[in-house]
């Protein structure tokens, strides 16, 4: 009997459970699609208009060997495209791109920073 009256209050509403009131009503968040990493914006300084940071994004991009061409600023914005893609960010302000160093385990590494954000 009490089951009976535990069920009674219950109700499904857009595949979510809803309880005795509003109150308790819980919904799914909708996922937004990522942006495609070709449709990254990148900034050098701050756009004038509102953004949300996600976070901070920092890349190196190395040469295998010896005889692989250096690491281009656009193979450094590309890598930074892709990882603000995976975070959900429209577009990665304060871009600033390294020049290519020799650094332990690679013969060339160029390092490429910026924070992505959601407008």
């Amino acid at each position: 009997m009490v089951a009976l009256a535990a069920l009674t209050a219950c109700d499904v509403q857009n595949g979510q459970f809803v309880t005795a009131g509003p109150e308790t009503v819980t919904t799914a968040p909708v996922a937004q699609a990522a942006t495609p990493a070709a449709y990254i914006q990148t900034f050098d300084g701050t756009p004038n208009r509102t953004f949300t940071a996600l976070g901070d994004i920092e890349i190196e991009v190395s040469k295998l060997t010896a005889f692989h061409p250096d690491p281009t600023r656009e193979d450094a914005l590309e890598r930074l495209r892709q990882e603000a893609s995976k975070r959900g960010a429209d577009a990665v302000i304060n871009v600033t791109v390294g020049a290519p160093r020799v650094v332990p385990l690679s013969w060339a590494s160029r390092k490429v920073t910026g924070t992505a954000v959601k407008f």
